[in-house]
């Protein structure tokens, strides 16, 4: 890319990525002690701590949120180490890996109404041992989901993160030398799963060490999922502080500010013991990985781990099918395991509110993914060019550092200091806003995804066109952006995906003048009618679907279809000359 003013637009765009998150950490701090001008409070004062810390129903959320938040991100990690040793390299276990995407794709929403379907005293998993086993006739008074221990939000957000952290390690597997590994300590005799515990696991474990921070800090900060399928009474900390934030009483806000920052400060608590807990674990288990023995017992731990694990992935398949068994189903009396009578009716009246959620969605997802995909592709070329002339290129760019701060940054925590600026310069409920939002959110995975195979391109390619044909920009474009069109397409169905499944900044900048797929199945799944929210939630899985199928079909094709549409404008241009 022939760029110029590289240090000019690096330090633009960092500014635009460092301003509304500043804005929104003190847009939240200055309220948690009581300065909050439009309210006329313009003294500091620990009233709002003082009340925080009063609030018994602060201290059963923050102990919620800590069971869930840090027991959903263990289980994940486990179940997805225990099917990487089980399955790495084995020829099956490329079936595995291809179900990984659509799961990924899916927004968290659809995934949890798909699980409320599923496990609810109701659902299709009572209704498919019913009566024949259980003898019901009817649904039997169980809190299997929305359950006062978290345990159905656990299983959802481990059904979430598992095949994420499943994918990560995948993609980190050649740095490791996993095979070499395995082939040695298995002519040594040893057996695969102690191979894993005692070599690869311990070498894995540093690599993705931010992935499985991020994993933490969103399961302790989720929303859309705890609306759906989380306990209620109490809440999460995360939900509970979106109840006192939406309180017509704005005073409570002040309060709810503290509990942001308090929120924040758990991260950063549990983020230290999550670490101090691994340098532990490993000073303790480093006899025992050294001891020589061939099996251990603690095998069996990853062996259950590859049940549990299977398990979680069947799981996921069986609620997502259920969306569209819903939205189609006119007649499905409990305990019947199908619809009695099926009808399009659902969908056909719920066609023009569809019509205009999916219209909201794609318009929203389209517009930031692609202006993700361009700011990344702009900041990956600066830094090309900043390795290129820099002796240090292992030295990190301040823009990699700023790009995990959204991430890991509790939603709650800072939205809510935006929200007030969005309505000091009269951009709230506005389109804008809500994709500057969304933007926000989308960038760090696009770059994230871009930034290896951009950087690992091999530059003589594009240097080689520009000596045949000096024209810096149609070679970038036709050269290098042409060869690296399967890493774009993945970006952007990630980044698609993303900004599908954005709850909070959406409902925070459009104040519910742009609702889209994602917010009104949140607000729609306490509603009782399954029918109108499974239509929702399958159109919400369908698109990230779709577009991940379609960044995997088009770049093989790509050229072949790119030549003949290019010979067919020629016959026609001579044809029309003659």
């Amino acid at each position: 890319m022939p760029l110029k003013h590289a240090k000019w637009i690096t330090g633009i765009i960092t500014l635009l990525l460092i301003f509304p998150i500043a804005i929104g950490l003190v847009g939240t701090l200055l309220p948690a002690f009581q300065y909050f001008p439009p309210l006329g409070e313009y003294h500091i004062s620990l009233a709002p701590w003082r009340n925080l810390f009063s609030q018994g129903e602060f201290y059963a959320s923050l102990k919620l949120t800590l069971i869930t938040g840090i027991g959903a991100p263990l289980l994940a990690l486990w179940l997805a180490l225990s099917l990487l040793a089980w399955g790495y390299q084995r020829p099956f276990f490329r079936k595995v890996e291809a179900a990984l995407s659509p799961i990924l794709a899916i927004p968290h929403a659809a995934m949890a109404i798909g699980l409320l379907f599923l496990l609810s005293p109701s659902g299709w998993l009572v209704r498919l041992f019913s009566p024949w086993l259980t003898g019901f006739d009817r649904p039997p008074n169980w809190i299997t989901v929305q359950d006062p221990y978290g345990v159905s939000l656990i299983l959802a957000l481990v059904i979430k993160e598992m095949p994420y952290l499943l994918f990560v390690m995948l993609a980190t597997m050649k740095s490791i030398k996993a095979r070499e590994s395995l082939q040695v300590g298995q002519a040594l005799g040893y057996s695969r799963f102690t191979l894993w515990r005692k070599v690869l696991i311990p070498q894995l474990y540093p690599i993705i060490r931010l992935p499985i921070f991020i994993v933490v800090a969103f399961s302790l900060t989720v929303v859309d999922l705890a609306l759906v399928i989380g306990p209620n009474t109490p809440s999460t900390l995360a939900v509970t502080l979106l109840r006192w934030f939406n309180d017509p009483d704005l005073s409570m806000r002040l309060m709810a500010s503290a509990g942001a920052i308090s929120l924040m400060l758990v991260i950063v608590v549990v983020l230290a013991g999550w670490e101090l807990a691994h340098l532990l674990f490993s000073k303790l288990t480093r006899a025992e990985r050294s001891n020589g023995k061939r099996f251990g017992l603690t095998d069996s731990l990853l062996r259950l781990g590859v049940v549990l694990g299977l398990l979680a992935l069947l799981n996921a398949f069986v609620a997502l099918a259920l969306l569209p068994i819903w939205s189609l189903a006119r007649r499905w009396r409990f305990p019947d395991a199908l619809p009695s009578q099926w009808t399009w009716d659902n969908i056909d009246r719920a066609t023009p509110l569809l019509i205009e959620l999916t219209s909201n969605t794609l318009t929203i997802a389209l517009i930031t993914t692609l202006m993700a995909c361009t700011i990344s592709l702009v900041m990956l070329e600066t830094k090309r060019h900043d390795m290129a002339r820099s002796t240090d290129i292992s030295k990190p760019h301040l823009f990699d550092w700023l790009i995990y701060v959204p991430i890991l940054l509790p939603q709650i925590g800072f939205l809510f200091g935006l929200h007030v600026l969005l309505i000091y310069l009269n951009l709230n409920g506005d389109l804008c806003a809500i994709i500057a939002l969304h933007l926000m959110y989308v960038l760090p995975y696009v770059y994230l995804t871009l930034k290896g195979p951009y950087l690992a391109y091999e530059e003589e390619y594009l240097l080689q066109a520009n000596r045949l044909n000096h024209q810096p920009w149609r070679n970038y474009v036709l050269v290098k952006i042409a060869m690296l069109k399967p890493a774009i397409f993945t970006a952007f169905a990630i980044g698609f995906s993303v900004s599908i499944a954005q709850y909070l900044p959406t409902l925070i900048a459009g104040e519910g003048r742009y609702s889209t797929l994602t917010t009104e199945a949140v607000a729609q799944a306490a509603s009782g009618d399954r029918k109108q929210v499974g239509s929702m939630a399958m159109l919400q899985a369908f698109f990230p679907i779709m577009v991940f199928w379609l960044a995997q079909f088009i770049p093989p094709h790509w050229t072949r279809w790119r030549l003949v549409l290019k010979n067919l404008f020629s016959r026609r241009n001579k044809s029309c000359s003659v």
